[in-house]
């Protein structure tokens, strides 16, 4: 999860989860490895989240 402040916090259980989203009220969403983004026009993949970095795999254009 952002915690807004410029830092990654890592959660277990929705429980934590919660008591993080309380503690950081400007949090700005959570990332899981494995899930797909995209930025400007192309898609990443989610490698590795680390406390300062998100690490990402470009992905191929999907086919129109």
């Amino acid at each position: 999860m952002d915690d807004g402040q410029g830092a990654f916090v890592q959660f277990e259980t929705k429980e934590e989860l919660a008591k993080l989203q309380r503690k950081n009220p400007l949090h700005g969403g959570w990332f899981r490895v494995g899930e797909e983004v995209e930025l400007k026009g192309s898609r990443f993949r989610i490698k590795a989240v680390k406390p300062t970095e998100l690490r990402l795999k470009l992905l191929k254009r999907r086919p129109k």
